[in-house]
């Protein structure tokens, strides 16, 4: 049996299995490297109100509902209380509106999963238990395979001997050059 068919074979196979993970992999790595721009986890609606200044400091639930009929975006109530400056923190769900009555002003702010993102996010951070990390690690043995497997599919100045073993180097040294300047 030929090793260079059977290395051509496995190589193809298993690197049309592992499309479908690294296209995740692939979205939520670069969502995930620009974290500092953006959240790739969540978004934030933030609303600020204005209502009729108050001068009270103990609301009944009806009332903080009443109050919460002015946002434009409509929490889901949960419950409140009184701080000891006086303001009202309302808890909603996925967040929270501060309720300044003497003011009155109110804040609502409110983190929501993104779509999509948030859970690509936690698969490529594997945040979702034992068995995503038992796929993961599967998944990371047949892309070391793959990677393998590849750099002998070609001979001549093309393959491994030839240059193959530059690139194959220049893969290398990229990293290791910003863990040793960079990181160090």
């Amino acid at each position: 049996m030929n090793i260079r068919k059977t290395l051509r074979s496995l190589h193809r196979d298993i690197g049309y299995f592992v499309v479908g993970i690294t296209f995740v992999y692939t979205i939520s790595g670069i969502a995930l490297n620009h974290r500092t721009d953006w959240n790739p986890h969540y978004t934030m609606i933030s609303e600020e109100i204005s209502v009729q200044p108050l001068q009270k400091t103990e609301f009944a639930e009806n009332e903080i509902l009443t109050l919460m009929e002015n946002f434009s975006y409509q929490p889901k109530y949960k419950k409140h209380f009184v701080t000891k400056s006086g303001e009202i923190k309302i808890f909603v769900e996925e967040g929270t509106v501060m309720y300044q009555p003497q003011e009155g002003k109110a804040m609502l702010e409110v983190l929501k999963k993104r779509p999509f993102f948030f859970q690509i996010n936690k698969i490529h951070l594997a945040q979702t238990g034992r068995l995503w990390i038992w796929i993961s690690d599967i998944m990371a043995f047949f892309l070391l395979f793959v990677a393998i497997s590849g750099l002998f599919l070609l001979k001549g100045k093309y393959g491994i001997k030839g240059r193959g073993l530059w690139l194959t180097a220049l893969g290398v040294l990229i990293p290791l050059t910003i863990i040793l300047f960079y990181l160090a």
